[in-house]
């Protein structure tokens, strides 16, 4: 028999905080199907404005919620036969039935909300949360003009994406860009990236700072402290959504300033900068092999530090990176 040869030998799945969407489209007594991780949930909030996440299976007869099920009051109710779930998992009605069965329960996941968007904590083992959900530092979103946002279904291993941002050399083969410089620093489990880099745009010469806050796969941002007249920050969350697919949900701040329309220039500017060479990149990510093993040089370094840093939230119970993970972020190549 033919086996279908795993793509990666690493985990698909990751532990952490993820992001499933955006607070304002999710209105209240709203659901939506949320597929992730290989399976499909169902997100919802409650007349009480508050956001639930549950398994998408009625244990009843197997119907799914998402697919033609409503929220009644604070909890989802199936399609099927009007069981109804609260956020916590708990069957809190059935219609036809004066006793609830014990078993009467879906799994009811950890949510939380923070700048309009919608979090999920996800485990290997289903445990609690071993972090509350992180903050972006010295950030108000009140500061900030009305974010874009962008959301990519991608054919590649999230720990690719992240690889590709501190991968230096490409940057000069793909998107023609200088050289970056990076500084690296270990803190508190989460990885501060400096990058310092040019980009020749409109008969002149650019200079960037990039300073990166990878907190966890799925809760990481980089400001750019020093754009002209302004600042920026654009958040990241990458989530898998199967073995072989990986959401990228990007939401772009730009800060407010006090020349009418400054803002949105710079906006427009960062975006149309950031998409082109992300799709450049996404040709080549979705063609790409995994190299386990590479060949590397003495510039291929920061890819190094990435992976260990990344091997820290694979899932346990798959495989792990080959070699050893545990190292100092500040060993390795480079």
């Amino acid at each position: 028999m033919d086996t279908i040869k795993r793509r990666y030998d690493i985990s698909p799945y990751y532990e952490g905080w993820f992001q499933l969407g955006w607070s304002r489209d999710l209105a209240r007594g709203q659901l939506k199907k949320v597929r992730q991780f290989g399976t499909t949930y169902t997100m919802f909030r409650g007349e009480d404005g508050i956001v639930g996440v549950i398994d998408d299976i009625c244990p009843h007869l197997g119907a799914h919620f998402s697919e033609g099920g409503c929220v009644r009051g604070n909890a989802v109710r199936c399609p099927y036969h009007n069981w109804s779930f609260a956020r916590d998992g708990r069957c809190v009605d059935i219609p036809y039935s004066t006793k609830i069965p014990v078993k009467a329960r879906v799994v009811g996941h950890t949510v939380a909300e923070r700048d309009d968007m919608i979090f999920m904590y996800r485990s290997a083992n289903g445990g609690p949360p071993k972090t509350p959900l992180p903050r972006i530092e010295n950030f108000d979103a009140s500061e900030f003009c009305a974010p874009e946002r962008y959301e990519f279904s991608i054919r590649i291993h999230g720990q690719d994406i992240m690889e590709n941002s501190v991968d230096g050399p490409h940057f000069m083969a793909v998107h023609r860009h200088s050289l970056p410089e990076f500084v690296f620093r270990e803190d508190q489990g989460s990885l501060r990236v400096s990058q310092q880099m040019s980009v020749a745009r409109f008969g002149t010469t650019i200079d960037f700072r990039l300073e990166f806050h990878l907190v966890e796969p799925g809760f990481h941002y980089v400001h750019f402290p020093k754009l002209p007249g302004t600042t920026a920050l654009v958040f990241s969350s990458i989530v898998p959504i199967d073995e072989e697919y990986t959401s990228h949900r990007m939401t772009f701040f730009v800060k407010k300033t006090s020349v009418p329309g400054w803002s949105q220039v710079v906006r427009r500017f960062l975006i149309w900068q950031m998409m082109k060479t992300y799709r450049e990149d996404m040709r080549i990510w979705e063609n790409k092999e995994y190299q386990s093993h590479p060949v590397l040089c003495d510039g291929d370094g920061s890819i190094i530090k990435l992976r260990r840093w990344f091997a820290g939230f694979l899932d346990p119970k798959e495989p792990a990176l080959p070699g050893p993970t545990r190292l100092p972020i500040s060993s390795g190549v480079g």
